[in-house]
């Protein structure tokens, strides 16, 4: 029976996106008669987060060390890592993979590789997207600020981001990189790492389609976060806007959200349900008409935008990065550029119009659901491992 570790900062039950992926990546790899184990904080034993343990957690080298000698996998599967177990286990997993064969698969699930800042945001007054083509430029990387809690916060991430990607490379341990959008396997091609683009699964469908209201009612499902978006979308949604929008989660931007709602006299028309079970979103998503995506990050491929489209409601996203492309593959779905507030009038306008005709929730997305089967994903997961090049 072939082993797999899957690795990542935290245990598959946390329910983030990657999370996520990750627990259904376990379930079919192990329903394929692979041995399957996880890695991650759970494996810890001292879980302190310190900023030196940040640039290299010699706790956690130790602790995968122990788990490769005792488990002895023929594919080690990298997730997420950077924020707690750090790049420091890579040049383990190189050692690793030199002395027993085995085969780096890592999925990236935002774009660490590439950018100091995962979502591909640097900060002045707020989150702005990244220029791709200037991030190779040492002169860009030293006069942007990576983090928004501040100059020590962004240097830390900076000084992770070069001392293990520019002044040694240890993202060259990793054989080949799976990528959930197409857009950041063009990035990664660009500094010359193996990436090979690997649609995520179709999510089960876990409720019935409901039945949704009579009155146009959007969702937002997410962190409330500034680089989520969900406060600049409120700030520039017309105040005559003819709906409902609910928003479903919470965080450090909750209390300016219901403030701007306040201000623009929507609170009535805007309503905030706090942190809610995976169901209990699922639920809220089916009952909506529109979920709106507006993340001033890239995303890869966001979870909830596909959630949405299996249970027949619609999504209006941010214009670029895997929010873009999720709407190009799926052939469904409205568009507006976060950072130029005048394009989201036209499509809330056309979204009430499709509404009004009774065609807003009336598509079919069987071709695009069709080809992301488990039997798709599984194909294309074992591929990788057995080495088949990018």
């Amino acid at each position: 029976m072939r082993r797999v570790l899957h690795v990542n900062d935290r245990s598959p039950d946390s329910l983030g996106g990657a999370e996520v992926l990750m627990a259904r990546t376990c379930g079919l790899l192990n329903d394929a008669g692979w041995q399957v184990r996880t890695f991650s904080e759970t494996d810890l034993p001292d879980r302190r987060r310190t900023a030196c343990r940040y640039l290299s957690n010699s706790v956690a080298c130790s602790a995968l060390a122990k788990v490769l000698a005792d488990f002895r996998p023929d594919v080690v599967h990298l997730h997420n890592y950077y924020h707690l177990l750090s790049p420091a286990i890579l040049p383990l997993l190189a050692k690793y993979k030199q002395e027993a064969g085995a085969r780096i698969v890592m999925t990236a699930h935002d774009y660490h590789l590439v950018c100091p800042n995962s979502g591909g945001n640097w900060f002045r007054r707020g989150p702005r997207l990244v220029e791709v083509d200037r991030l190779r430029s040492w002169r860009y990387l030293l006069t942007h600020r990576w983090d928004r809690r501040g100059i020590h916060y962004s240097s830390l991430k900076l000084l992770q981001h070069v001392r293990n990607y520019r002044f040694v490379d240890r993202r060259r341990a990793i054989d080949l990189v799976l990528c959930t959008c197409q857009f950041l396997q063009e990035l990664l091609t660009r500094i010359g790492l193996p990436a090979r683009h690997l649609a995520n699964p179709s999510p089960p469908v876990v409720v019935q389609r409901c039945e949704r209201p009579a009155e146009l009612t959007m969702v937002f499902a997410g962190r409330i976060e500034p680089e989520k978006g969900i406060r600049r979308f409120l700030e520039v949604l017309p105040a005559d806007f003819n709906g409902r929008l609910r928003i479903v989660g919470d965080g450090a931007d909750r209390s300016t959200c219901e403030a701007i709602c306040t201000s623009k006299g929507i609170d009535s028309r805007v309503e905030f349900l706090g942190r809610q079970t995976h169901a209990q979103t699922i639920e809220a998503i089916a009952s909506a008409h529109v979920v709106v995506v507006p993340s001033l990050l890239f995303e890869t491929y966001p979870l909830v935008a596909q959630e949405a489209l299996t249970v027949g409601t619609n999504v209006l996203v941010a214009d670029y990065g895997g929010m873009k492309e999720i709407v190009l593959d799926a052939g469904v779905g409205f568009r507006f550029h976060p950072f130029h507030p005048e394009t989201l009038a036209p499509q809330l306008r056309a979204i009430e119009a499709a509404h009004m005709a009774g065609t807003l929730n009336s598509f079919d997305v069987s071709a695009f659901l069709a080809g992301r089967t488990d039997a798709d994903y599984l194909a294309g997961l074992l591929r990788a491992y057995a080495g088949e090049p990018a």
